[in-house]
């Protein structure tokens, strides 16, 4: 295999330079708030005696307050820029998540771990980071969209072993003070090198004057002009289904899968062996966009997801276990990236960042009640895996169904935008072949 020249990789990297970087603090900032939390609930719950319950209220708290304050953190991006949203969410939720490893108490812990999370959440996570490389490369924005999210899902392949090693080696306490150096480090270079956005640019001639349908590249007066969008309201919920059911699978599929007679270390090794398949199903971000079209790629990514819940649901010979871990890492980092880009062609650049939030924040409710409600539903048939399945399955083929009907929704407008523009072409000729 032959390698590009050193100088063509210089030049690459030098070119995005800026979105790798970006990648790198979104590493950062989920492996601990994110990745890491999960490994050290169990050491948690032992070294102080805590309850689950009490210590998956801080997880929960944190993503819960993080949607309510991304709202906040869009409209203060959009506003003035990235860095006051960068530095808060770097310099505020790590004094809080410090904090939180002091905490003695539960209640405390939870309140610290709660503010600091929900800092993180709205200040450093993909709600943030993919308006930021939408806005710097709006003419490319497939690419920069691909090298952030396959950067970034590094996350969980760095992270989940850090914390398991730093976890047992120093304890808790000393892993999240470990990690947050970590994460704070690796930032830096983002949020010192992400100082403005480039202006807008002014909307095309031709799509000045559009009656209703998609923003065009301007976007959006204001949020309320946004919701009246039928495009933008099919987006926002089909958001909320992919979310719950995304949640709801990746939180029970180690349960399901050791009920299905698969043991645990079998499951955990899956688990993240379907991290690791991300980072190449992220890298086929961009292939596909351009082989297929934003839309109808989300759309395989969905419909693999099914199949995999599906194969899951079959589970009996262990084999139908690993065929839907791996279908599942194959497309798990694809979704929220894809989803982001058709965003950044629904809303326009105006209000990128404002809409983004609302939609990062409605995904992250409904990604923490999916697993919540699974686990109702669980109690209720009596601990059996086949309805829970049956509904995950059920919540993906409505996903898919409502990007269907989005993607008629979108077409329409553009069939009117073409009519419009062959209009504007042929109008000077007729006036020239009249005065003729």
């Amino acid at each position: 295999m032959n390698l590009p020249p050193p100088r063509v990789i210089a030049s690459w990297l030098w070119t995005w330079r800026q979105i790798i970087f970006l990648g790198i603090l979104t590493c950062g900032s989920y492996g601990l708030v994110l990745y890491g939390f999960g490994i050290m609930t169990g050491p948690m719950q032992e070294d102080e005696g805590w309850s689950s319950a009490a210590v998956n209220a801080a997880f929960m708290g944190s993503y819960l307050l993080g949607a309510a304050t991304s709202l906040v953190s869009g409209r203060v991006l959009d506003a003035l820029g990235p860095r006051p949203v960068l530095w808060t969410g770097l310099i505020v939720g790590t004094i809080f998540l410090m904090a939180a490893s002091y905490a003695e108490n539960i209640w405390l812990f939870i309140v610290f771990w709660t503010l600091g999370g929900a800092v993180t959440i709205a200040g450093l996570f993909y709600n943030v980071t993919m308006p930021i490389a939408a806005r710097l490369f709006p003419q490319r924005q497939t690419a920069a969209m691909t090298v952030l999210v396959t950067t970034g899902g590094f996350s969980s392949v760095i992270f989940m072993p850090l914390t398991g090693l730093f976890t047992d080696e120093f304890g808790w306490r000393w892993a999240v003070r470990i990690l947050l150096i970590v994460a704070a480090a690796i930032s830096l270079p983002a949020v010192l090198s992400v100082r403005r956005l480039p202006p807008i640019p002014p909307p095309e001639p031709s799509a000045i004057g559009r009656a209703s349908g998609p923003a065009d590249q301007h976007g959006f007066s204001g949020v309320r002009d946004a919701l009246r969008s039928r495009e933008v309201q099919l987006m926002l919920l089909m958001v909320i289904t992919s979310s719950f059911g995304l949640g709801a699978l990746l939180n029970h599929f180690v349960p399901a899968s050791t009920a299905a007679g698969m043991s645990i270390t079998a499951a955990g090794a899956l688990t993240g062996l379907r991290g690791f398949l991300s980072i190449p199903g992220r890298a086929l971000i961009g292939p596909m966009s351009a082989l297929l079209g934003l839309r109808p790629s989300l759309g395989v990514a969905y419909g693999v997801m099914l199949l995999g819940t599906l194969a899951l649901l079959a589970a009996g010979p262990i084999w139908w276990i690993y065929l839907s871990a791996i279908i599942a890492g194959l497309v798990w980092g694809q979704t929220m990236p894809l989803q982001g880009l058709i965003a950044s062609d629904v809303f326009g650049l105006r209000r990128l960042g404002t809409l983004m939030a609302l939609q990062t924040a409605m995904g992250n409710v409904a990604l923490a009640i999916g697993p919540f409600a699974a686990g109702v539903l669980l109690g209720l048939v009596d601990d059996s895996y086949r309805p829970v399945l049956i509904g995950i399955a059920a919540i993906n083929a409505l996903t898919l169904g409502l990007l269907i009907v989005m993607a008629r929704v979108h077409r329409k407008p553009l069939k009117q935008l073409a009519a419009n523009l062959i209009a504007s072409r042929t109008a000077p000729q007729k006036r020239r072949f009249g005065a003729q």
